[in-house]
């Protein structure tokens, strides 16, 4: 997924964590940012958690705020994080952010 970067204010960054198939079962994954070419407290704020699906759903987001700058840069990208999940197995563990500047 990709987010402008902005000037003022912030930007989400909403990743879409998804099921497979639907559970008849409450199903739980944990979430955390990680670095790449972007830096936590510098191009974005770091976030960590869980979500939960309930039996049957299949999507959830995952919001991280992306901050402004007015530097001219190349574009910047950090990662999204799975892992302990519960009643589910994860298949694809990682998802990638990129900010694309706009200076």
């Amino acid at each position: 997924m990709s987010v402008l970067e902005g000037n003022r204010g912030t930007t989400l960054a909403v990743f879409t964590i998804s099921l497979g198939t639907a559970s008849g079962q409450s199903v739980t994954v944990n979430f955390a940012t990680a670095n790449g070419t972007a830096t936590a407290g510098t191009d974005y704020t770091a976030r960590s958690g869980s979500v939960t699906f309930a039996p049957g759903k299949t999507t959830k987001t995952a919001q991280i705020t992306i901050k402004p700058d007015r530097k001219r840069e190349t574009n910047e990208n950090f990662f999204l994080n799975l892992s302990a999940a519960t009643n589910v197995t994860i298949v694809d563990g990682q998802g990638l952010g990129t900010i694309l500047n706009d200076d």
